[in-house]
């Protein structure tokens, strides 16, 4: 059954059942002051060093607060650090902490509490530890630390006020229960009892949290819902306030008046992780990673995906970074001859096997399965539940697979996708015009080389093919009538600070 039949489908079944949600309490019905969001995804740990951006980000943000806060337009405020600064090679940066804090077990916050959880973090094996790789932190006084970074790292601020610091209780610190019952000084409380791992998560409003402007509602509930007609039959029905839908389900959310979020966030495509050939052989050979993007009609891809909505790119950078080159997206054209007498250049005549993750959305597999065929590249697609394909990717058991990674600043996108220690230079992929970049930055991290040296590794990833962007791809994100919202730069979805209920 096509997406279409199957949307019809649920939607007639919603209106003869009136909900496709056992035993859940319409939003609409509910509270005013409750919040309902449908989440693709949960979290495995509950543990700050296991944080990560993008779909993760309200649920930490629900209980932990971070040093810094980011705003929706990409500018950094106060948080638990009333004031920071960096020094002039960007190496230390000193932090002010607010006193008066309280964790919800009592616990006082203080430098010696956010230096234990930095360290955390620094020591985890987390998704974004990278971002802190040999990083030190030292207490000054009861107020104050300081971060010594081993590299410089001029957008420090932004990994405070995304992933690397959510403050954890001193009490909960280090404990196994940890992993499952977090215990922070944000706005919201976790409530155990109504909460189930994979289904839903479940906070209510702190009544001691020292910055009353952040709570907004008295329970915030994410619901955890990896389909995505599913989440546009529960927000039409009212048992959520907001979600991500796509550009399919989208124009029935805006036909039934939804609130749309619109945010170019994200870029779709092939992430090579074994660059070195170790889990596949053929990967090794540069000829054969550019043959892959030579095989791929990325027209019909966004065609048959998003509605023909997003812009064909060949580039890992966005069109407002001062690293990206229009010429680049010329880099691959679609060309089913060209692809084939690479594959013979790179010694992979006839083609070769590959294994990947399935895709949530099967005609994803099916279409770009089809286009690598075409040129002798078999794909065997490996079904993974859709809450688990991010976890999944980041194994290393796989030698490529199929996402969207969002287009951050040059600082940002680098140590993302091109360090050693990138958050998705999953098997740590080198290479000396890589390492010559990055030598060039330690000893000049200024705008001007920073922006020099991110046209050079711009240019290295789309070449070499460490990455295999299809299009850029537009965020549909959707509000019902009771709640309203703000894009947050550079993710995916809205912050949780940023929801407000409207008083309908």
């Amino acid at each position: 059954m096509n997406l279409s039949k199957r949307i019809g489908a649920g939607l007639v079944a919603l209106a003869l059942a009136g909900s496709a949600l056992t035993g859940a309490t319409p939003a609409l019905a509910a509270n005013k002051t409750d919040l309902v969001l449908g989440s693709l995804i949960d979290v495995k740990s509950w543990d700050p060093s296991q944080a990560d951006i993008g779909h993760m980000a309200p649920l930490y943000q629900a209980v932990y607060d971070n040093l810094i806060l980011r705003t929706p337009d990409g500018k950094y405020k106060p948080n638990l650090a009333t004031s920071w600064k960096l020094n002039a090679d960007n190496t230390e940066m000193t932090l002010k902490l607010r006193t008066g804090v309280k964790f919800t077990d009592g616990a006082s916050f203080d430098a010696t509490v956010a230096k234990a959880n930095l360290d955390n973090f620094i020591k985890g094996n987390g998704p974004q530890a990278g971002t802190l790789t040999g990083a030190t932190v030292a207490v000054v006084d009861a107020t104050t630390i300081t971060i010594k970074l081993v590299d410089p790292n001029p957008e420090l601020a932004y990994y405070l006020s995304t992933t690397d610091s959510y403050m954890a209780s001193p009490k909960a610190l280090g404990t196994a229960g940890l992993k499952t019952t977090p215990v922070g000084s944000g706005p919201y409380i976790f409530d155990a009892a109504a909460s189930s791992a994979g289904s839903q998560e479940v906070f209510t409003a702190n009544p001691n949290y020292w910055d009353k402007s952040k709570i907004k509602f008295k329970k915030v509930t994410f619901k955890v819902m990896s389909d995505v007609t599913a989440r546009l039959n529960a927000l039409l029905s009212g048992q959520i306030d907001a979600t991500l839908l796509d550009t399919k389900t989208s124009e029935t959310a805006k036909s039934r008046k939804m609130t749309q979020y619109l945010n170019n966030v994200d870029w779709q495509g092939i992430l090579i992780f074994d660059r070195a050939g170790k889990i596949n052989p053929a990967l090794k050979n540069v000829k054969v990673r550019q043959a892959i993007a030579h095989a791929i009609n990325r027209p019909a891809l966004l065609k048959a995906l998003q509605n023909g909505q997003g812009e064909l790119t060949n580039q890992v950078f966005a069109k407002s970074s001062p690293a990206y080159d229009a010429a680049l997206d010329k880099t691959y054209p679609f060309d089913i001859k060209k692809a084939k007498q690479l594959l013979t250049e790179g010694n992979a005549t006839g083609g070769f096997d590959l294994t990947m993750p399935a895709w949530p959305d099967p005609t994803m597999n099916a279409v770009l399965g089809d286009q690598l065929k075409a040129v002798g590249i078999n794909v065997t697609w490996t079904q993974v539940p859709a809450a688990d394909y991010r976890n999944a990717l980041k194994t290393g058991k796989y030698a490529a697979g199929l996402f969207q990674l969002f287009q951050g600043t040059p600082w940002v996108a680098i140590n993302q996708m091109a360090t050693p220690n990138g958050s998705w230079n999953v098997l740590k992929s080198t290479d000396p015009v890589i390492d010559r970049a990055l030598n060039s930055l330690k000893d000049d991290a200024s705008e001007k080389n920073l922006n020099a040296q991110a046209k050079v590794i711009n240019r290295f990833l789309t070449e070499s093919a460490w990455y295999i962007p299809f299009y850029r791809v537009p965020q549909l994100f959707f509000a019902g009538a009771r709640v309203k919202t703000a894009n947050q730069a550079q993710n995916a979805i809205p912050y949780l600070y940023s929801y407000a209920p409207t008083g309908k």
